[in-house]
């Protein structure tokens, strides 16, 4: 064979041995996936249930489930579940050679002919396999550490956000040099994958031992490496393409349909499990057709360039694996049944063991400046509307008046709440009584001024929670022992707690109150965890991620998040393990406790998946 002819020959045939065969392809395909599935699912379930054991917990956040593969127990797991799903897809190879190079029986008899056929070679099938993994394994270890070493020696002074959201110099050298490692390794699995190509069907059709295939293959594909590096950069540009499209062309459905945050979580749930379910059907379809025709592939490339056997030598290979008068337990219809049994079984463990994970939500909802979405902010009527719509605490921000009070207002001057451009450290108690703070949210609070601590003190004590941002702004006096004063004259001192944006006045207000429960505000995430001398950490929800949230966590660090708005971003934080939610919207945010406590595990990850569809957070200002 001319090699200027060898691609569109080698074409031809792919497409020629898929449609003479195609409907015993797929059925064979799918009796693999659903035995993947059979096979797979219960397992994970005993192994997530053997974490909770020795975790000695029965109740877990509802994301502790998609990290559970974290731990050592996991990567135990990995392995095995792993090894087990590449011996379902060496298995799945065999029968589909099998099936393709069978021309001697009727095409309804395919399916079993394939099947018998894998069953017959497992053994051997199974050990080169492994020898293939291995030395893969043994091939990437060197990029991965040098990576590693690079991620280690360069990204390590910080938390890791802090790199991915300034991306300063050195981490954009850090990822230019792991991208020359990965570009080597890819060249090195390119070669590899040509020199072991023809591995499996040598061991299959010629009977080749396991320990010898892979040299043999090396041999056999001599000269044709090129031809054949095509052809697998092909095969993967086109199934990259092809899963691309198919899922873009259903994202762009999922998000006409997918309603926004203010929906209710279950019906938001349940739009993008329909999105989740068609996406899975068309990605099934892809996946088959990618399976199929690299089946197709491998035996056109071996049939073509690679075997030593006559096409009659072939056939009698075949044909004495699956002896028709050697019993054997596999015909067509213990196929259908089995598949269909097995399915239902795996489906019912599956469903019983996320039934049986308790999933608890402790949480608290803190009301950013009062119930500012009902009322203005920081003001009377903005923290009666907390205590009303079920809030945990109440944050509001103090400051100190140039005669020694202590008063609740965000900004350092009246602009944004009144046009006045009168500064809080420049005015007396006195000055602020005559400015509306209301008016500018509806004229119905026209009668709402700015409140003394002391005066929201009255309001919340033994009816809620009082989080006091300590505000800065080059003129403070003595403000932490000033509010120290006003909570122990009420005795309050378990109802309150503090935090700043200053990392000074944070351990300044530790040290005179070193009982008081005091927090660190964050806007970017950087700086080591462990010296950080705070209680909690108030963080930006944009980076409020659950590697954060876990090291925070491993540190004895509370974390809360703000400002979220919108169902969704709220129903993330408690999954991710946020221990509080800084909102504007208080009842919005119980709400989403009531409506997650009647929803399931699958119900809470389906949330994770709306931003994908195009629910956008709303992420306030702190």
């Amino acid at each position: 064979m001319a090699p200027s002819n060898a691609p569109p020959t080698l074409a031809h045939d792919v497409v020629q041995h898929i449609r003479s065969s195609w409907k015993s392809l797929v059925f064979t395909d799918i009796a693999f996936k659903v035995l993947a599935f059979v096979v797979l699912t219960p397992l994970v379930s005993i192994f997530f249930h053997g974490m909770l054991a020795l975790g000695g917990s029965s109740v877990v956040s509802d994301m502790d489930i998609l990290f559970f593969f974290l731990g050592p127990v996991g990567w135990i797991s990995l392995i095995v579940i792993g090894g087990l799903w590449l011996a379902i897809v060496a298995l799945e190879q065999a029968a589909l050679l099998g099936i393709l190079a069978c021309d001697t029986r009727p095409n309804h008899l395919l399916t079993t002919v394939g099947l018998r056929f894998a069953a017959s070679k497992a053994w051997p099938l199974l050990r080169v396999t492994m020898r293939i993994v291995v030395w893969t394994l043994l091939a990437v270890l060197p990029f991965l550490v040098v990576i590693g070493a690079i991620y280690m020696s360069l990204l390590t002074e910080y938390d890791i956000n802090f790199y991915l959201k300034e991306k300063p110099p050195v981490f954009l050298w850090a990822v230019a040099l792991a991208a020359i490692c990965l570009t080597g390794m890819t060249v090195l699995l390119l070669r590899l994958a040509c020199n072991w190509f023809l591995a499996l069907p040598l061991v299959l059709f010629e009977n080749i031992a396991p320990q010898q295939a892979l040299q043999v293959s090396r041999e056999r594909v001599a000269g044709h490496r090129r031809k054949l590096l095509f052809w697998i950069v092909a095969w993967l540009i086109a199934t990259f393409a092809l899963g691309g499209i198919a899922s873009g062309l259903v994202g762009l459905l999922g998000r006409a349909i997918t309603p926004d945050s203010s929906a209710s979580l279950r019906l938001l749930a349940f739009t993008v499990g329909i999105t989740l379910l068609l996406w899975t059907v068309v990605n099934l379809a892809v996946n088959l057709l990618s399976t199929i025709s690299f089946s197709s592939l491998l035996y056109s490339f071996y049939h073509e360039f690679g075997t030593n056997c006559t096409d009659r030598e072939l056939q009698a290979t075949l044909e004495a694996a699956v002896d028709d008068k050697k019993p054997s337990a596999i015909n067509h219809r213990r196929i259908v049944v089995g598949a269909v049994l097995g399915f239902a079984i795996a489906l019912g463990v599956g469903i019983v063991a996320i039934r049986n994970i308790s999933l608890e939500d402790n949480v608290k909802i803190m009301a950013h400046r009062g119930a500012s979405v009902s009322a203005p902010e920081n003001t009377m009527a903005a923290f009666r509307q907390a205590i009303e719509d079920g809030a945990d605490f109440i944050e509001l921000d103090v400051q100190e008046t140039a005669d020694g009070e202590v008063v609740v207002v965000h900004d350092s001057d009246f602009m944004k709440l009144a046009g006045n451009r009168l500064k809080i450290w420049d005015a007396n108690l006195a000055d602020l009584e005559s400015i509306d703070i209301g008016s500018w949210y509806d004229a119905k609070f026209n009668a709402e001024r700015v409140p003394t601590l002391g005066e929201v003190l009255d309001l919340c004590k033994d009816r809620i929670h009082v989080n006091i941002e300590l505000k800065y702004y080059g003129h403070d006096q003595q403000l932490e022992e000033r509010v120290a004063e006003l909570v122990e004259a009420r005795g309050m001192t378990d109802q309150v707690m503090a935090m700043s944006l200053k990392r000074d006045k944070v351990e300044k207000m530790k040290s005179i109150r070193p009982e008081w429960k005091v927090g660190l505000l964050m806007s970017v995430s950087a700086g080591s965890m462990s010296k950080m001398k705070a209680d909690f950490l108030a963080v930006n929800a944009r980076f409020a991620n659950r590697r954060l949230i876990r090291s925070a966590h491993q540190n004895d660090k509370e974390v809360y998040v703000w400002t979220v708005n919108d169902a969704v971003s709220m129903s993330t934080m408690i999954s991710r393990g946020a221990d509080g939610l800084l909102t504007d919207n208080p009842a919005l945010a119980r709400s989403v406790l009531e409506q997650r406590a009647e929803m399931g595990a699958a119900e809470r990850l389906l949330l994770e998946l709306s931003s994908i569809l195009g629910v956008q957070p709303e992420i306030g200002e702190q």
